[in-house]
């Protein structure tokens, strides 16, 4: 056991898996420069991880990591941020996800993990007061995310345990496997739990009870004294709480022509069968589950409880039904809800990432209906648009790398070239990774999941704003200074407003606050802007911050991660461009039907978002112009040395 200090709190340590060693990490004057969370993993994988790394090499990091706000009295500080190379894209890759481990994770006395080795046996790691165990995992290889959670927590007698852990798909190296947090929180994308798996590390769990301390905590309440109300009797803060982040957010996503649907062929579905998967027509239980740490909105306490008779899945009981699984709705046009839940429950237990997995899945789908794929391909299975049995099955079978899934279990991409026949103009993906997100209508939304360092994902630098067009552009004006913000149909300013919403966004995340509670949430600036985010700040530091000085943060993370890209991959700027398909085939139906991305604009938008970051125009690459200011001379060096630059 690597025994604490008594004293120690916000320690950076490295586990060494392979000679079961612990050490404690130095970082200098990092934390002033990047705060926390996302932002010192990014950090560290820049210094530490060499470009000729592989995926799933022992060398490999894998870095866990609470910002700076987070087991605070700052609302939503609960974000856990895992970060590492990416299994599809060999870029970057960072996830988030909530619940209380990073409060657990924080209140022993660790902001930050670094996980490097290979342990010879199944092994999990176990972070108290006291310091930090190698418990055997031999037990737990093989079992599902929520066994696991509760044998952990029998093993160590102590309900209170909260980890971030591997179902069997990040055992059997599943490219599209993810790390599950408090049974239903993932953190997806980018093969977290391969990367995981590979390392034979089954989980990470933590118990802490210090208490988290902060410079000003008289600033601290007044702010909150401020900003809870707003929050609370807001209309979006009153409809997460009413009807859950799904229930919150489905209905304008489909009237935005936002959802995929039946994989690329619309962006917009059946008003008649949404219904069917939302609140109201859903049975809540008169329970209520305990939410995220310190969070106000509750947009997970609602626990669905299906009966006998309720449906074929039934009886089933649920909680944080999430607003990506909605997507495999549309996407596979399943109208069934119980069927939803019973997704939503295979791939939390299984731990597959619920973004990629709908991809791959749905590209099957639409090349079956197209002759694309044939029975001869698929073991023999039908795959018929809404057959959610043949759809669970699927999962399962990606899950353990059953004949036609593993096939699947690598990705659209990987599937989609081995198969061949054309198959690749229905395979959804940018930079080698699934995309899950409809782009045609709102054109700032495309750009920032297109340009996103951490391949394709809307939590990055996409615009939530084009979901609200009735909005002003007075308002527009005057949060963002472009009257575009809320125009989805409009290119013009939208590479301007991504280059905004990139740097605030690795902001919030350096401080490990849930984006909802922040204008990702309410974009009339009601909820958490760069201002709140600086008082917030400077009360958790006792330095004054401003909201300037919150955005260079902001723009400091993000240029770390582009010039981890460079070295790394051969990135430029054709890999900033969209699907094919969605440049020549138009939306079909809904109030946007008819519009698809033209090209000629996309490039004068993708000038547009390169200038406001100061980089390249012809290669999408960092200039020297770009780092003014950032006080990052060792990145200039080693992209200069690299020929990057």
């Amino acid at each position: 056991m690597y025994h604490f200090p008594s004293y120690a709190l916000g320690q950076t340590l490295r586990v060494d898996l392979t000679r079961r060693k612990v050490e404690s990490v130095d970082i200098g004057d990092a934390t002033n420069r990047f705060v926390g969370g996302r932002g010192i993993s990014s950090w560290l994988l820049f210094n530490e991880l060499k470009p000729e790394t592989g995926v799933y090499d022992p060398e490999n990091l894998l870095i866990f990591s609470a910002g700076a706000a987070v087991g605070s009295d700052v609302p939503s500080s609960n974000r856990t941020c895992i970060t590492s190379k990416n299994a599809f894209t060999g870029g970057i890759n960072y996830s988030h996800a909530g619940g209380f481990f990073s409060t657990e994770l924080k209140r022993a006395g660790v902001d930050t993990l670094i996980v490097t080795g290979k342990s010879d046996a199944p092994v999990y790691l176990f972070i108290s007061d006291e310091g930090i165990q190698f418990k055997d995992a031999g037990n737990l290889w093989g079992k599902d995310t929520f066994e696991t959670m509760e044998t952990i927590r029998n093993e160590l007698k102590d309900p209170n345990v909260h980890a971030a852990l591997i179902g069997p798909a990040g055992e059997n190296i599943v490219r599209l496997s993810c790390v599950i947090i408090d049974k239903v929180r993932a953190c997806g994308a980018g093969g977290l739990g391969a990367i995981m798996g590979s390392k034979n590390l089954k989980a990470v769990a933590a118990r802490g009870t210090k208490k988290v301390t902060i410079a000003d905590h008289d600033s601290l309440e007044e702010l909150n004294s401020r900003l809870l109300p707003r929050v609370t009797r807001s209309e979006f803060g009153r409809a997460m709480q009413k009807m859950g982040v799904h229930g919150a957010f489905a209905k304008s996503v489909n009237e935005n022509c936002l959802y995929r649907t039946r994989n690329s062929q619309d962006d917009h579905w059946n008003a008649r069968k949404l219904d069917k998967i939302l609140f109201p027509a859903l049975p809540l239980s008169e329970e209520r589950f305990i939410t995220c740490w310190n969070c106000p909105m509750n947009c997970s306490a609602h626990i669905y409880d299906f009966k006998e008779g309720q449906g074929p899945y039934a009886p089933i009981k649920m909680h944080a039904f999430q607003c990506n699984t909605t997507y495999w709705a549309p996407a596979l046009d399943i109208d069934e809800p119980t069927a939803l839940f019973k997704i939503f429950e295979t791939l939390s237990r299984n731990g597959l990432d619920n973004d990629s997995t709908l991809v791959v899945l749905s590209w099957a789908f639409e090349c079956y209906e197209r002759g694309l794929l044939t029975e001869a391909d698929t073991d023999g299975l039908e795959l018929t648009w809404g057959d959610h049995a043949q759809i669970i099955n699927l999962i399962h079978k990606i899950t353990y790398r059953q004949g036609f899934g593993n096939l699947l279990a690598e990705g659209v991409k990987s599937a989609s070239e081995k198969i061949g026949r054309g198959t690749d103009y229905y395979a959804i993906q940018i930079k080698g990774q699934d995309e899950t997100d409809a782009l045609r209508a709102a054109k700032g939304w495309a750009l920032g999941i297109v340009t996103s360092v951490r391949g394709p994902r809307h939590l990055h630098g996409a615009p939530l704003t084009e979901f609200t067009p009735t909005r002003s552009t007075e308002l527009s004006q005057s949060l963002f200074n472009i009257p575009t913000a809320y125009q989805p149909l409009t290119y013009e300013g939208k590479g301007k407003l991504v280059h905004w919403w990139e740097r605030y966004k690795a902001a919030v995340d350096a401080l490990g606050v849930c984006y909802y509670i922040t204008w990702w949430g309410e974009t009339a600036g009601e909820f958490m802007g760069p201002d709140e985010l600086a008082e917030y700040l400077s009360a958790i530091t006792g330095r004054t911050v401003s909201a300037d000085e919150i955005m260079m943060i902001g723009k400091r993370i993000h240029n770390v991660e582009k010039a981890f890209n460079a070295l790394h991959t051969n990135f430029d700027r054709k890999d900033d461009m969209p699907p094919t398909i969605y440049t020549k085939e138009p939306i079909k139906s809904g109030k946007y039907k008819g519009e698809l991305l033209d090209i000629e604009n996309w490039n004068k938008m993708l000038d547009e978002y390169y200038g406001e970051n100061g980089w390249d125009i012809a290669t999408g690459l960092q200039t020297k112009a770009s780092f003014e200011g950032l006080g990052l001379a060792e990145v200039i060096q080693r992209l200069e040395k690299a020929g990057k630059l």
